[in-house]
């Protein structure tokens, strides 16, 4: 039996955000991941350099603050992509806003890290992305409420 969703006005934003913008992301920054890898000598499968090799090579150092953004992006890409796209369904202005914004911070924070000479500090530059992930998960739960 054919069923009709009727999505709000604005929803094609919080999608475009979910499911084009977050995985562009994570496609440049495994890019650059992979990048800095050749540049830094470290070996498939090996995930990250050792603590030797980066304390001696600042390429290996910078390598593993790339590989471990990008590792934090694809630890909250998934849940994210999916507050996005529910919490639009009751709030699309409010999901959009707050989905580019947590693009933006993402972006800082693989920067900030990537730059960061020894300390892996930098990452704070765009550590407020919790500050966009965390409303989209409040307004997914209001939504999953007002759906009861």
């Amino acid at each position: 039996m054919p069923q009709t969703i009727t999505l709000p006005d604005g929803y094609g934003y919080a999608a475009v955000i979910a499911l084009g913008l977050v995985p562009a992301l994570a496609f440049v920054q495994g890019m650059v991941v992979t990048n800095l890898r050749k540049a830094a000598g470290v070996p498939y499968p090996n995930p990250y350099a050792t603590h030797q090799q980066a304390k001696e090579n600042p390429a290996a150092h910078k390598f593993n603050c790339a590989q471990r953004a990008h590792a934090n992006l694809l630890e909250n890409m998934g849940q994210t992509m999916a507050f996005l796209l529910f919490s639009a369904l009751e709030y699309p202005n409010a999901a959009k806003y707050l989905g580019l914004g947590w693009v933006v911070a993402r972006v800082l924070y693989a920067y900030g890290y990537i730059n960061d000479k020894k300390t892996g500090k930098g990452r704070y530059l765009g550590g407020w992305f919790w500050f966009m992930q965390l409303p989209l998960l409040g307004l997914s739960v209001s939504t999953a409420i007002k759906l009861l």
